[in-house]
């Protein structure tokens, strides 16, 4: 199979694509042959090696959902068959031809979902559904704030939440990336390189604050910003770290407003599995009744995954970028 692969860490220009072994499905898996896949930030922070827990065996295959058709089915798999049109979260890379998934993992699309959409959906979805739905713990006509709202995940948030019936704020940078977000239904946005993030938020909550913020860049400055975001009793749900500096914060901020600050990934095993099953299932209802869009950025063939990392490094990107097989 053709495949996009970095044998070492390094920069985009680390990129290889060629032949490599066609992956097998073992027992409980399927082979899927990908139609297409997304570059997630993660993806940026394994090639590059700025975190080295985060292991690479070459010849390393990046990414971690796919959409395509199952062309192989191993021992013990029901419900799915070979032909079969799904989106998965892959437990081989995805920037390939081919890519093994377990079948727990795997979703039946419904026809009025593109494949280059579902890409997106395999893995981010599921992710974003959870967040909103489960981790940030929101209540009937409460409001929330969503950092970065033309990121992949996030941009999935603000349609999960305004579908929900929240109200929602969201920050974005520049005006282009900022127009995108209100039209996935924000009800307002706020630039965070230009505007005082927690003046506008009080501004916009008639001096109360949001009941919840969701952040996965946590950067110092506006960490800051979104604490002071917050109503009294607050919750911050913070699901990554985009930045590789160490935050500090005042416990007083913390104890004396009452706020509370919640894990947004990991958990005990068992039940992330139940619950990401349950989590997919719901956001893809979603998805086919149309409350849901992929902000898509660009489309590139898996072969210029070089160009797609730089892109999204240089800050470019508004959405997903998709790479097609």
């Amino acid at each position: 199979m053709k495949a996009a692969y970095i044998e070492a860490a390094g920069g985009p220009e680390a990129f290889k694509y060629g032949d490599l072994p066609d992956p097998v499905a073992g027992a409980g898996e399927v082979l899927i042959r990908v139609a297409a896949t997304t570059v997630n930030h993660l993806d940026t922070v394994v090639r590059s090696g700025i975190r080295p827990y985060l292991k690479i065996t070459p010849p390393h295959i990046l990414g971690s959902e796919a959409s395509g058709e199952i062309v192989a089915v191993g021992p013990g798999v029901k419900g799915l068959a070979v032909g079969d049109r799904v989106s998965a979260r892959t437990k081989t890379g995805s920037y390939a031809e081919l890519a093994i998934a377990e079948a727990g993992n795997v979703t039946k699309l419904p026809d009025n979902i593109s494949l280059e959409d579902a890409a997106g959906f395999a893995a981010t979805g599921a992710t974003a559904y959870r967040l909103v739905g489960r981790r940030a713990n929101l209540q009937p006509g409460e409001s929330v704030l969503i950092t970065a709202g033309a990121s992949g995940t996030a941009s999935m948030m603000v349609q999960i939440a305004k579908a929900a019936g929240y109200y929602v704020i969201a920050t974005a940078g520049g005006t282009r990336k900022r127009d995108l977000v209100m039209g996935l239904g924000a009800d307002a946005t706020i630039d965070h390189y230009e505007d005082d993030i927690a003046a506008r938020v009080l501004e916009l909550t008639g001096g109360r604050g949001v009941d919840t913020a969701i952040d996965a860049v946590a950067s110092q400055p506006l960490f800051e910003a979104v604490m002071n975001s917050l109503r009294p009793a607050g919750r911050l749900v913070i699901y990554g770290n985009m930045v590789t500096t160490q935050l500090t914060f005042n416990v007083r901020t913390l104890f004396s407003k009452g706020i509370e600050i919640v894990g947004g990934q990991g958990g005990d095993a068992g039940q992330l599995a139940v619950d990401r099953t349950a989590d997919n299932i719901a956001f893809m209802r979603l998805a086919a009744r149309g409350q849901i869009k992929m902000l898509r950025d660009r489309v590139l063939p898996i072969s210029e995954a070089a160009a797609a990392h730089a892109a999204m490094e240089a800050h470019e990107t508004a959405g997903k970028i998709v790479l097609t097989a």
